[in-house]
């Protein structure tokens, strides 16, 4: 994606470590090997072009089926990816090692995935991700576990959730859990499970730097109730 745009120096900051500027947005990562990285991942890259350039520019543009289906593995690439790199503060990674084959071998979208994107009126760059630990209606029963990404690159957001109930729960039939209230209608598009003829972008409305548009709404929109210090994530029902 730095092809397509240039930044100049950014703020760094993993988790609640120190902040830091950089001069450098692109950055090596020790998570993904060699051989992925220029093979399917690079692949990948190279085929949402057409569609991430004009959105990163800030230019409407119209997404067919089949760019959809190719910016949902995108999103879900790039959301293993950094769930992989967060920092060490207790929690474990989200994304078990079968989903993460299963994307490498048949670009297969983990199960309970949903999917948005959404426009910035300025340029911004960043990745962050929210651990959700998800309870039942007596708000004490813990019945499963989420993870929120939101990706930003030049004028483009995506945002990445995924959720996986305790095995005990499995075989009930578990609502998904909902965002905070907020104009989500008019500032983001769903592009997954939802299947639809073409995607025009982009949304009606655009984010901000601030005020009730802010960007830091979308990054809040699934943090809610009491924080959680660690979510341990519970492996799928095989």
């Amino acid at each position: 994606m730095h092809r397509l745009l240039k930044f100049g120096p950014i703020r760094v900051q993993e988790g609640t470590g120190p902040e830091t500027i950089d001069s450098d947005p692109e950055k090596t990562i020790t998570t993904v090997c060699h051989t992925c990285n220029n093979t399917w991942m690079s692949q990948l890259e190279e085929k949402n072009i057409p569609s991430l350039r004009p959105m990163l520019q800030n230019q409407p543009t119209m997404i067919d089926p089949g760019r959809q289906r190719l910016l949902t593995e995108w999103g879900v690439k790039t959301a293993m990816v950094q769930d992989s790199i967060k920092p060490g503060i207790g929690n474990e990674k989200f994304y078990t090692d079968s989903e993460r084959l299963d994307m490498r071998l048949s670009r297969k979208i983990p199960e309970r995935t949903r999917m948005w994107i959404g426009a910035l009126t300025e340029p911004h760059l960043g990745s962050f991700g929210t651990d959700m630990a998800i309870f039942g209606g007596d708000h004490k029963t813990r019945i499963g576990t989420g993870i929120a990404t939101t990706i930003i690159v030049g004028h483009f957001a995506i945002q990445v959730v995924t959720e996986r109930a305790l095995q005990e729960f499995a075989a009930q039939t578990i609502p998904d859990i909902q965002p905070r209230a907020g104009g989500w209608n008019n500032t983001l598009i769903e592009l997954y499970p939802k299947k639809q003829k073409k995607i025009d972008w982009p949304p009606k409305t655009s984010f901000t730097n601030g005020g009730p548009q802010g960007i830091a709404y979308l990054m809040n929109r699934w943090r809610m109730g009491q924080k959680v210090e660690k979510v341990v994530p519970v492996p799928p029902k095989t």
